[in-house]
């Protein structure tokens, strides 16, 4: 899995349905830095899936150019483009008839590898999104449920190692405890592979814990703004980026700072009864945490299990207003 991301460039892209008075997108440039993920979010009906879906050309656009990696997409056959992204869907798409191990291997059995290449491909994506590959691999997607499906989803989008991965609402159709354990793993998988991936959702929450920017579309995809999770939540652009981000930004920047960037953590003397928390959990977790048992404090664990120190939620209150002054100073 040697392929990282790419840089994407979207420079002034229309789409101009016939017989439709307004563009259903409108002269979008957006500019995807590479190894990022960039989060679409934006009401239903604003343009978002629209203008994702011109990047791998399953929508044509009338005007304008995208570039990946430098390349002009419109210069090349939709077919061999579509092999180079990766592609997951709400409706995920698996072919029912097919195993876990035939629907992940589509796209390299269309680029010619051979059966050894691509049993050793199946079984590391497996592996890679948390799914045994000897209970797995022969089962039917019947016989998944919903977010193993969406697991083989993701491990079939990232079969023949593409730089680029589209995913449009891929969680939404989970509940939200699923939603929630896959938004986690997918983070961890984009830590390690650092594709340039573009996701589009409605959830703004969803968009502040997954995304290294945002991009707030309003209607025809005009961006409404365009930055950082943490920039967009502590200077909203206009009243309409105010709406997604609502009153409780505060709570939602918390969930962008990790515990472990405490510094000076209180030793640890009579901690007996305390929870727990990881010191790679974020801030807003750690307080979920203390809420639910009723404590003020929780003690803070190393990556090895080790307590490393106790904090409380002055602490926390304290991290929150640090990073909305260093966020305000640099924005």
């Amino acid at each position: 899995m040697s392929e990282h991301g790419v840089r994407i460039q979207l420079d002034r892209v229309t789409k101009q349905y016939p017989r439709q008075p307004e563009p259903a997108v409108d002269n979008v440039s957006l500019d995807i830095p590479a190894g990022e993920l960039v989060v679409f979010v934006g009401p239903s009906g604003c343009g978002k899936t629209t203008t994702m879906k011109m990047i791998n050309r399953l929508i044509e656009p009338t005007s304008g150019e995208i570039t990946i990696g430098g390349e002009n997409v419109l210069a090349l056959e939709p077919n061999e483009l579509r092999t180079r992204i990766g592609y997951v869907i709400q409706q995920i798409g698996l072919f029912p008839h097919m195993t876990v191990r035939d629907n992940i291997a589509v796209v390299p059995r269309l680029l010619g590898w051979d059966k050894a290449r691509i049993t050793r491909r199946v079984d590391e994506l497996l592996e890679l999104v948390g799914l045994d590959p000897s209970a797995f691999r022969d089962r039917l997607p019947k016989q998944l449920s919903g977010g193993q499906q969406q697991r083989v989803g993701v491990a079939r989008a990232l079969a023949a190692d593409p730089p680029v991965m589209l995913m449009d609402e891929p969680f939404g159709a989970t509940d939200p405890i699923t939603r929630d354990k896959l938004q986690n793993e997918f983070l961890r998988l984009q830590k390690e592979l650092r594709k340039t991936i573009i996701f589009v959702t409605h959830d703004f929450d969803e968009a502040v814990k997954l995304g290294d920017r945002i991009a707030v579309l309003a209607e025809q995809s005009h961006v409404a703004q365009y930055d950082t999770p943490g920039r967009i939540l502590a200077a909203p652009a206009n009243d309409y980026v105010e709406g997604f981000v609502g009153s409780a930004a505060a709570i939602k920047q918390l969930g962008l700072m990790h515990v472990g960037m405490l510094t000076g953590l209180a030793e640890l003397s009579a901690t007996s009864g305390l929870p727990t928390v990881r010191s790679r959990e974020n801030a807003r977790d750690a307080l979920d945490i203390m809420l639910r048992a009723g404590t003020s404090h929780v003690v803070v664990l190393d990556e090895q299990g080790d307590p490393r120190g106790v904090i409380g939620f002055e602490d926390i209150a304290g991290l929150l207003r640090e990073e909305v002054s260093r966020v305000g100073q640099d924005a």
